[in-house]
């Protein structure tokens, strides 16, 4: 058994309060498998040379919506959507729902728990959303439920409803546009990929975790019997 001590912080630094939990030796292999995981993707070649986003949202006259993002291969996408199957399908031991959900389960903590329900925000409706949303005849873009149309449709399985639904949003945003949605989108579960791996090096003791955006979490770890 691993007991596990983390110290939850304000943005300031100062330590509020430590809060525990106690991981059995399965719970362990399945954080190890996750950390393995994103490892993986952390190699993917989109990671390695910048993840590309949506960099600038512009409407003109006769021309429409224009999202400015910068371009990559379908090879770039597929590697990415690949390495990306473990962690992202729900059905998946080590899907972030899964981790995430074991780790709020193991500490009970408000401030913890509300950390680890923004990055489920992140993951599921992208980054984006926590500032704006935009839809297309009352169909919210940035929204899990729209890019599982793309993926469901498209990519990991081939619903015909859903991918009926996609091409008629392809259609009336662009090829453009649905490209820069969807890997803007797909960069948000990334970046909380690599936040609740930060947490899940914690509890492992690693000393590499390397968070998109550190959490305000000290460490502590003790070996329990």
């Amino acid at each position: 058994m691993l007991e596990v001590h983390i110290g939850v912080q304000t943005k300031a630094e100062d330590l509020v309060e430590t809060v525990s939990a106690t991981f059995d030796e399965s719970e362990i292999d399945l954080l190890r498998s996750y950390v393995e995981f994103v490892h993986r993707l952390r190699e993917a070649r989109l990671l390695q040379r910048g993840m590309p986003a949506i960099t600038n949202l512009d409407w003109k006259q006769g021309e429409g919506m224009k999202w400015t993002c910068p371009p990559y291969e379908n090879s770039e996408l597929h590697e990415l959507l690949h390495v990306l199957r473990p962690l992202i399908l729900s059905k998946e031991a080590t899907s972030f729902e899964r981790i995430a959900g074991m780790l709020g389960r193991k500490f009970d903590n408000k401030k913890f728990r509300g950390y680890l329900k923004l990055q489920r925000t992140i993951f599921e409706d992208g980054e984006l959303k926590l500032f704006m949303q935009i839809s297309l005849n009352d169909q919210p873009l940035l929204d899990d439920a729209t890019l599982k149309l793309w993926l469901n449709g498209e990519q990991y399985h081939t619903d015909e409803e859903k991918a009926a639904t996609w091409k008629k949003i392809e259609k009336a945003l662009t090829i453009e546009n649905t490209r820069a949605l969807v890997i803007t989108q797909l960069q948000s579960k990334v970046k909380a990929l690599f936040n609740v791996q930060y947490i899940a090096n914690l509890i492992l003791g690693k000393a590499d975790a390397q968070p998109i955006i550190p959490p305000n979490l000290a460490h502590e770890a003790a070996q329990g019997q």
